[in-house]
Parts: structure tokens; C-alpha cells; sequence
């Protein structure tokens, strides 16, 4: 038996467009300039863009960005922390506050529409089915930066429902190699082969670099919110960048041997 660790925005869920509606929601609430509906340019750039996001709030100052910045796409891509910083400065803006924010829109959405807002957030295809037939051979847990009782409403709503305390959310207030070393430490789980799926390279690059965590298997979701530099840069690394078909050959084996 095996234990797989799944990114959830990137790897299971396309949550850009809800993310996308969130964002401009709340930055309507913070700029005037930001009245009206969503427009199609600023969702589209946006969902262009998603590959900078580490964790849900971020979605603020990269609407803002997206929407009203001169900005090239490539500076965004590159520098965006520093972008993100001198919003918040400038705006005398907290990752508290816009964390606070964005999950009160959250909230009044799935109040307002449960149904639509899970629309807003479809599964990758054949992602329900993969998730349901890998729970029922193997060890899963769901580690991602977007709040909790989001995270399990999608997969309710989806018909996988994962049980308490096997989904990670913002609330732990953990990085995901954290999560993963506290994983690696629990007695029922010794000896198992981890593997870890998550569409975020940079992820991947910190839990490699921890010498504990040098036994997980890492996959980049090719998928997922990444770029084709990240990619080739994953792959350069020896960081093995899956398809979906690969990724549904690793969740069907069945031992912990090495050769899985």
C-alpha cells in the first residue's frame, strides 16, 4: 500500500474561474475602478497568470495586476512576490486581512449558490473517478493551500468524499513539507512509499531539499497551473513531470516495492 498526497487547485480542481470571480469581488470592495461584472479580458489574463498563486488571497493583488497593471505577463510571471508586496504596502493591505476577505466571498457564493459555485470549480477529467478507485486501495491525503471546509465541499459535491483529518488546509498554517514530514513520522504509516502530486514547482523543489524527505516520490502535474519553463526546469532537476495517464498507471499499483 502506498500513500499518495494530493495537491488539490491545480491537480484535482481548475479553480481559476471561481478564483477569478472571488478576486474581483473582493478587490470591487477595496478599488472603486473595480465595478461591474468580471470582464472577459481581465479573467482571461488572470487565469493566464494563476501559475504565480501559492495560496488563495494572492488572487487579490493579481486580479489587481491582471486587470489594471502595464505590466507585461512576463514581468508578472517572474517578479510577482515583489509586485504583490508593493500592492499591499501601498494599499496598507495585510495577508490577514485579504485571507479574512476572500473567504467571507467564498462563503457568501456557496451561500448564495452552492450549485453554481460548484460549477465555478470543475474537476479535471477523470479526476473523481482516479481520487474514489485510489482511496479504496491506498493511503490519500489532500495537502493544499486553500481553505479547509472549501476543499472538502468540492469533494463531497463530487462524490469523494475525503474523511476527517486526511485533508490539509490553510488553516493548518503549515508549508506543505511540514504537512509531509508530519505524514512521514506517524506510526501507521511507516514504510509506505509517499508520493506526492502538486502542480506548483517550487514545491516540489522545497520538499526536495529537505534531506527527510528524500524517500517521497515527486510528480509536477503537467496540467496544473505551471508553465512550459517550469516544466523543462522540473524535468532538467530529475522532478518527473506526469500526464494523467501516468499518474492514474502510479495510483493503480498495488505494492511498495521500488520499482513502482
Amino acid at each position: 500500500m502506498h500513500v499518495f498526497c494530493f495537491d488539490f487547485d491545480g491537480v484535482i480542481c481548475d479553480s481559476a474561474p471561481e478564483t477569478a470571480l472571488a478576486a474581483w469581488a473582493v478587490c470591487a470592495q477595496l478599488w472603486p475602478e473595480f465595478s461591474g461584472p468580471l470582464p472577459d479580458s481581465a479573467r482571461g489574463r488572470f487565469c493566464r497568470l494563476r501559475p504565480v498563486m501559492l495560496t488563495g488571497w494572492e488572487a487579490i493583488p493579481l486580479m489587481r495586476l491582471a486587470a489594471t497593471s502595464g505590466n507585461p505577463d512576463e514581468r508578472i510571471l517572474a517578479d510577482f512576490p515583489a509586485l504583490r508586496d508593493g500592492i499591499m504596502a501601498a494599499h496598507g493591505l495585510s495577508s490577514a486581512d485579504l485571507r479574512l476577505r476572500f473567504g467571507a466571498v467564498r462563503d457568501a457564493m456557496v451561500a448564495r449558490d452552492e450549485d453554481a459555485w460548484v460549477r465555478l470549480n470543475p474537476f479535471y477529467a477523470g479526476m473523481a473517478e482516479l481520487l474514489a478507485e485510489t482511496m479504496r486501495r491506498h493511503e490519500v491525503f489532500i495537502i493544499t493551500t486553500k481553505q479547509e471546509r472549501f476543499t472538502s465541499l468540492l469533494l463531497r459535491r463530487r462524490g469523494v468524499p475525503v474523511e476527517g483529518g486526511r485533508v490539509f488546509g490553510l488553516e493548518r498554517d503549515l508549508p506543505k513539507p511540514a504537512i509531509l514530514e508530519e505524514l512521514l513520522r506517524r506510526p501507521g504509516l511507516a514504510g509506505r512509499t509517499f508520493h506526492f502530486i502538486e502542480d506548483r514547482l517550487e514545491t516540489l523543489e522545497e520538499v526536495r531539499a529537505i534531506p527527510l524527505l528524500a524517500a517521497v516520490r515527486l510528480a509536477l502535474a503537467d496540467w496544473g497551473y505551471n508553465t512550459p519553463a517550469q516544466r523543462q526546469r522540473a524535468a532538467s532537476a530529475g522532478i518527473e513531470v506526469v500526464a494523467l495517464p501516468r499518474l492514474r498507471a502510479l495510483c493503480r499499483s498495488e505494492s511498495d516495492d521500488k520499482s513502482g
